[in-house]
């Protein structure tokens, strides 16, 4: 065989992806040495998709968004912001010879494949034509620019008095309401020297995630990461939203003193945080109904939690080499879940999961004036 049919063997089977040729060569009863080394080499080197191929276009609208968890419009607005927010050129690389580097519409359709699949990194990589370290450096690569750089932009605390009031108003149960509260946990995998701090009460390693949400389910505030082991009373007590009102008062975050929050027994009953009365045999229909139309407005933070569940099914179980990283995963998949709102793109299958209530200890004077102001509202919700 000589030298010119080799350079058009190599054109064939590393530019232009003939796999047809490659198993016809494989299967040659006596081919020459030269070809031997030279498929021994093919063999150690993936196949790589043209770096010019537009994958979006391969899918349809809605197998796109069955597979990939959002709208192409959604998709393109977030890769723009991506890449206008990547200053260390860590998602656009540039070529400078070797194998192509992976284009962001790419390595994004690999992140949100991650994200939405509890698939592993082999599996993924299979899927994508890369190798599995390539996968994980692209989770890592868009996660900081996605934890770091579009967080507090997608996530944040009402400010003007017109945010306030059109929160309350989505709110149509319970008076003054500016966000309902409540936490989940998240399954994770852990080193062995820490299984103990993470064993939740129902026997798995988790950490907590607490959140605020408004009733058309954008989340306002989200704290994660605490160990799962945590009862539920500490794990807010050390949020920063707990510490920044122990320590300064709520003027912060309730600016009227007729707002507040709406949680279930499991945090406290403050001015700020308004929580059911306890169902025992002396409670009052007053209070029931009170209960109920709380418990109306306050499912929208359990619902919230089903949706960012649902879309991005890695949450059932993080995988990962590290807590932190987990914690990355986690927060991504909330700030990814509010983009996705904040451009309509909703999700239409939540997933529902079980909620466990746990009474809460706390400072007896700040009861008092939670006590007092839930009374008044019980008045007026029943007159």
């Amino acid at each position: 065989m000589d030298n010119q049919l080799l350079f058009y063997l190599f054109d064939e089977l590393v530019m232009n992806q003939n796999t047809v040729l490659l198993e016809a060569l494989q299967n040659l009863s006596t081919p020459s040495p030269m070809i031997l080394s030279f498929l021994s080499k093919l063999r150690e080197e993936h196949f790589r998709v043209d770096p010019e191929d537009v994958w979006l276009d391969l899918y349809t609208d809605i197998v796109f968004f069955q597979l990939f968890r959002m709208k192409k419009e959604t998709f393109r607005d977030l890769l723009t912001e991506i890449i206008e927010n990547d200053s260390y050129s860590i998602i656009k690389k540039r070529y400078r010879g070797g194998h192509y580097p992976i284009q962001p519409e790419r390595g994004l359709l690999v992140f949100l494949w991650y994200m939405s699949k509890p698939d592993s990194l082999h599996s993924i990589g299979d899927r994508f034509n890369i190798v599995p370290s390539s996968v994980m450096q692209i989770v890592n690569a868009f996660l900081y620019i996605i934890n770091f750089k579009l967080r507090y932009k997608y996530i944040t605390w009402p400010k003007s008095e017109e945010e306030f009031n059109n929160i309350k108003q989505q709110f149509r149960h319970y008076p003054g309401v500016v966000g309902a509260i409540d936490r989940t946990k998240i399954n994770i995998k852990v080193p062995k020297t820490q299984h103990d701090s993470y064993v939740d009460r129902y026997h798995n390693h988790s950490i907590t995630v607490i959140a605020v949400c408004t009733a058309h389910n954008i989340v306002t505030y989200l704290f994660t990461g605490f160990p799962g082991s945590a009862h539920d009373s500490r794990v807010f007590s050390y949020s920063l939203m707990a510490r920044h009102i122990e320590e300064h008062g709520p003027a912060k975050y309730f600016p009227n003193r007729d707002d507040h929050l709406l949680g279930d027994s499991a945090f406290p009953l403050k001015e700020w945080m308004m929580t059911p009365y306890r169902d025992n045999p002396n409670i009052t229909r007053d209070q029931r109904r009170h209960n109920y139309l709380l418990s109306a407005d306050r499912v929208a933070i359990e619902h919230t939690f089903g949706l960012v569940k649902g879309r991005w099914r890695r949450l059932f179980f993080i995988n990962t080499y590290s807590v932190s990283k987990a914690v990355e995963i986690a927060n991504a998949a909330f700030i990814l879940h509010n983009l996705c709102y904040m451009h309509g793109d909703e999700w239409p299958d939540p997933y529902e999961e079980e909620n466990e209530e746990a009474a809460f200890v706390q400072n007896r004077a700040d009861r008092f004036l939670g006590e007092d102001k839930r009374n008044r509202i019980c008045a007026i919700l029943n007159q």
